[in-house]
């Protein structure tokens, strides 16, 4: 009995597959994700990537406290003072976070860019206005921070 509903089931399912109409199957196209930025927030473009190639980021943790480093959709890394931290990503975008943990350090980042690896070195910033918080790719391969 059970394998008759089965069976039931499945030709059910499948007569549903081949009878619906072929110009209902298009493919589905999705907009190019572009984060929005606060607008007290400094933007500064700092280069380009090729977004649909793998992409890299070397944090280097110039500060004398502890650095985290926090993506969306992945895990949070802690970066000691001095050590450098790798991250790849498959294809753009990204967005990468970026703070101190010990402390009210305000940040700057100097970023270089070599092919589709971007090298962030993450400095104190000698003002008390706020620093640069994330590192952003966006999905034309932009690649700016604020």
């Amino acid at each position: 009995m059970r394998l008759d509903l089965r069976l039931a089931l499945l030709g059910v399912l499948s007569g549903g597959a081949l009878l619906w109409p072929a110009d209902r199957m298009t493919a589905q196209t999705w907009p190019i994700f572009r984060p929005v930025v606060p607008a007290s927030s400094t933007v500064r473009t700092v280069g380009v990537v090729d977004p649909a190639e793998p992409i890299d980021i070397l944090v280097t943790n110039s500060l004398a406290v502890p650095l985290g480093v926090g993506f969306s959709g992945g895990a949070n890394l802690e970066v000691a003072p001095g050590d450098t931290a790798k991250v790849s990503f498959a294809a753009a975008p990204i967005n990468l976070f970026v703070y101190p943990l010990a402390s009210d350090v305000s940040l700057r980042s100097v970023v270089a860019i070599e092919e589709n690896t971007i090298n962030a070195q993450i400095i104190p910033r000698t003002s008390d206005a706020p620093g640069d918080a994330t590192l952003n790719v966006d999905g034309d391969g932009t690649v700016y921070i604020y």
